[in-house]
Formats: structure tokens, sequence, C-alpha cells
């Protein structure tokens, strides 16, 4: 397995929030299929100041489903 997708946080976001991040390189699509899964986000080890956000906003959304 690819050593960028074991070092990595993977969280389910709004589509467009995961398209706005790949866009901005700041994360990868999340891929393990070969099919771009449109909710979730691979976010690489070297980027953990950015997981506590990912994972607040994660958690809002499964709050109001």
């Amino acid at each position: 397995m690819d050593s960028q997708k074991i070092d990595a946080l993977i969280v389910k976001l709004a589509p467009a929030r995961v398209d706005q991040l790949i866009a901005s390189s700041e994360s990868n699509d999340f891929n393990f299929t070969r099919k771009k899964f449109k909710e979730w986000v691979l976010t690489p080890c070297g980027r953990e100041d950015t997981y506590e956000g990912l994972i607040r906003k994660t958690l809002e959304s499964a709050k109001t489903k």
C-alpha cells in the first residue's frame, strides 16, 4: 500500500469542500479503488496543521444528519 495513504487523515466532507481541498493541493482525492469518492478526502502526513479543522468540520456535518 502507498505510504501516502497509510500516513494520512481521511475524512468525509461536503463534495464542494473536497473539491476545494484538492484544487488547493492541501489534500488528495480518496481513490483506493481507482474510483474517486466525491465526499472523501485524504490529507497526507505533513499537513497535520489542518487535521483539527477537518475533523471538526466532519463532526459538525455528522451531527446534522
